[in-house]
């Protein structure tokens, strides 16, 4: 038998037969005589990895059964009794160690394999399909999951009624309503009805209400996006989505579709070979609004607060037609939205929306709905039957000034005392310069970042400023430094007074470089060099610094000597503050004439404590001050 014959017997205990099949016989050691032989290596080759498992070499045997058999039997006899015993009893050892043993051991083992790859197969060949389904039955990128709830359709139920303070605005955007509710008037006498309105103006002043008002007047679907929700991660997807919003839109037609922040979508186009398709979504919205596909009877909204960094091509007319300015309120919006605001809380009747208006000048709408509501908190808090005029205050000094720090004054009662002398130099120094805007409130509490604030309000909205407006609140911020110098020495003055020198030096450089409200430097503008990157000569650069140098100079002065003046007046508020930490505007005027206030001290409010007692209804505490 040549060596490359090959001999394997799986034993079935359960028939109590033979079956041969292939495997590895030492069959050189047989020929030569030797009877070293003791059965057949289970070392397996090329041809036996066919056949793995036990049933497998059962079946590889059926096609192999006769002639394997003859072969066996011829070699069995050619063998005297002993090698023929030794022979059969290694090879039946063989075939148990090296093919029932092992074909057990690796069932469980092949069962879970084979299982899970049957789930594994499936499940990727489900997968696989909804790929293909969602590539062939939609337009763009298939890995848009979650864009079927991209810019879907509102349903609005704002009113122009609900739109106050922004009557300029308003009235300007009623006549879109008028295209939307009768198109055929406009349209009969030739006229193009507007594409696109461009709402501009400041966070909060209610451009996003405006846009619901239209939709909400004329009863049409309001279709509504932002700006940064077109680009994702993947290329083309932002084009992608603008086909999809004006599809959408275009089977409701007419209709509104309105994009906030638009800037973020429409800004000027690049050229950088490092951004090959930053222009895609911004050139899909440019042919949707005014390409081939007409789009009658759509009215697309944009809302920014950065005019300047939309691309001139998104602005031009034929695509945003109307550009509307959304002031901030003036007085008597801010007395309108107070109302609106306050229509909707139980609040007591001493809240006077015209105190309220004319003491949050600058407000935007959404900064007097969160007074309103940071009023109401404040009052739940208390457990208030209602909100009071007392609860709006402490709104509005906390938006303006800042959350006041709950554990009072700091232990260090020398920078406490500096910090007295300083808000009251800045509060003095108010008063007494003419032109200066009214003291609102002045405090040694510490709120926000800072030790100690005076806050002014301004008797009317300024819509520009004067130069001695202007040279007055240089004064005003001089007044904190100028008090630390005049009690402490030159030597003791604080690092207190940093924000004040940063205002004071942008207020002095606006003066020379930017309004020409300066004799020696004389009338012109330095900043558009500085922005083309020009620099000035020599010359012209020190006249400049020399001039807001002489400017800060002389304003110190003014303080100053207005501080040595009325330094009885300064020390008197001093100790007000040192006493009762925050004053008023009427309670300041009365500390500087040496009137005793009738309100406890900041020694007797920190001196009482809170008790708390379990009140007898349930879940309920009560707090009380003794």
């Amino acid at each position: 038998m040549s060596s490359s014959r090959r001999l394997v017997l799986p034993v079935l205990l359960s028939q109590k037969q033979y079956y041969l099949c292939f495997r590895q016989l030492h069959s050189g050691a047989l020929k030569s005589g030797r009877k070293t032989a003791t059965g057949f290596s289970i070392k397996k080759d090329v041809e036996d990895k066919e056949s793995k498992g036990w049933l497998d070499r059962v079946k590889l045997f059926t096609s192999h059964k006769t002639n394997a058999y003859d072969d066996y039997k011829i070699m069995i006899e050619k063998m005297d009794e002993s090698e023929r015993k030794t022979y059969n009893d290694g090879f039946i050892r063989g075939v148990f160690a090296g093919g029932h043993k092992e074909d057990e051991k690796l069932r469980p083992g092949r069962l879970f394999f084979y299982t899970f790859g049957k789930l594994f197969f499936f499940t990727s060949f489900a997968f696989a399909g909804y790929l293909f389904y969602r590539m062939f039955t939609r337009t763009g990128l298939i890995f848009d999951f979650g864009g079927d709830m991209f810019a879907m359709e509102q349903d609005v139920d704002v009113t122009f009624d609900d739109v106050c303070g922004v009557d300029e605005a308003k009235m300007e955007i009623e006549e879109i309503v008028e295209y939307l509710r009768n198109p055929e008037r406009y349209t009969r006498l030739g006229a193009r009805l507007p594409k696109g309105v461009l709402l501009i103006g400041d966070p909060g002043t209610g451009k996003t209400l405006l846009a619901r008002a239209v939709a909400g007047e004329a009863s049409v679907p309001f279709f509504h996006a932002s700006g940064s929700e077109f680009d994702e991660m993947l290329v083309g997807q932002g084009a992608r989505r603008v086909r999809d919003l004006f599809k959408k839109a275009r089977k409701h037609a007419p209709c509104v579709v309105f994009i906030d922040e638009i800037d973020s979508v429409g800004s000027k186009r690049t050229s950088s070979s490092l951004h090959p398709y930053a222009n895609q979504t911004i050139n899909q919205l440019l042919a949707e609004m005014d390409g081939f596909v007409q789009n009658e009877g759509i009215i697309v909204i944009g809302a920014t607060n950065k005019r300047d960094n939309l691309d001139s091509a998104l602005t031009r007319p034929g695509r945003f037609d109307v550009e509307i300015k959304v002031s901030r309120p003036d007085l008597a919006g801010r007395e309108d939205i107070f109302q609106l605001y306050l229509d909707k809380i139980i609040h007591s009747a001493d809240c006077d929306v015209t105190t309220l208006a004319r003491g949050t000048t600058g407000f935007t709408g959404a900064d007097i709905e969160n007074m309103v509501n940071q009023a109401a908190l404040k009052a739940a808090t208390e457990r208030a039957m209602r909100v009071t005029m007392k609860h709006l205050d402490e709104a509005r000094d906390r938006i303006l000034m800042g959350p006041a720090r709950l554990k009072g004054l700091h232990a260090d009662e020398e920078a406490n005392r500096n910090t007295a002398y300083h808000e009251a130099g800045h509060t003095i120094v108010g008063i007494f310069t003419k032109h200066s805007d009214p003291i609102h409130k002045v405090t040694i509490t510490p709120r926000g970042e800072s030790l100690g604030l005076t806050a002014h309000l301004p008797e009317k909205d300024h819509l520009q400023y004067t130069k001695s407006q202007l040279l007055a609140k240089l004064d005003v911020l001089m007044g904190g430094r100028v008090a630390e110098e005049l009690i402490f020495g030159e030597d003791m003055v604080t690092t207190g007074a940093a924000s004040d020198m940063r205002k004071a030096s942008e207020i002095a450089e606006r003066l020379v470089k930017t309004y020409g409200m300066s004799e020696h430097v004389g009338l012109r503008d330095f900043t558009s060099n500085e922005e083309e990157g020009l620099s000035f000569g020599p010359e012209t650069s020190n006249a400049i610094d020399e001039e807001i140098k002489r400017l800060l100079k002389e304003s110190y002065e003014r303080a100053k000597q207005l501080l040595i003046k009325y330094k009885t007046e300064h020390h008197l508020l001093a100790e007000g503050l040192l006493e009762y930490e925050t004053l008023t505007k009427q309670e300041v005027e009365r500390v500087i004439k040496g009137e005793k206030l009738k309100k406890p001290n900041a020694a007797a409010i920190k001196t009482s404590w809170y008790k708390e007692e379990k009140a007898t209804t349930k879940n309920c505490w009560i707090y009380y001050r003794s």
